[in-house]
């Protein structure tokens, strides 16, 4: 995880990055609930941190199974899936008639994300 939340993951000390278990702390959790504008009461934040830390706790007991008690990958699909045709998708003009507004062939929508300090 890098960018934003760099550093906000704790580690034991001595062990490499993706080597050990994350503990995923309450700063985070608030720091991720503020970028996707949530509301948790501290409460929230501290059950969220704990459920998320055991997630993560889980998915490293999964990573120390030896591989050899895994199965084989299944084969790849042939790619591709599906010809890869143009097909116009324009809805048609009846569809920018019954918008409240359009421009440039596009809705126009009022803005409903913001950015605090």
């Amino acid at each position: 995880m890098g960018g934003v939340l760099s550093g906000l993951l704790t580690r034991p000390e001595g062990r490499g990055r993706y080597n050990s278990a994350m503990k995923i702390d309450e700063e985070l959790v608030a720091r991720v609930a503020r970028l996707a504008a949530l509301e948790l009461t501290p409460s929230e934040t501290a059950s969220m941190a704990a459920q998320l830390t055991r997630i993560v706790e889980h998915f490293e007991e999964l990573r120390a199974l030896p591989e050899e008690l895994l199965p084989p990958a299944p084969p790849a699909p042939p790619m591709p899936l599906r010809a890869d045709e143009p097909v116009d998708r324009y809805p048609g003009p009846l569809v920018m008639r019954n918008a409240p507004e359009s421009a440039h062939g596009h809705f126009v929508v009022p803005r409903v994300v913001t950015r605090e300090g």
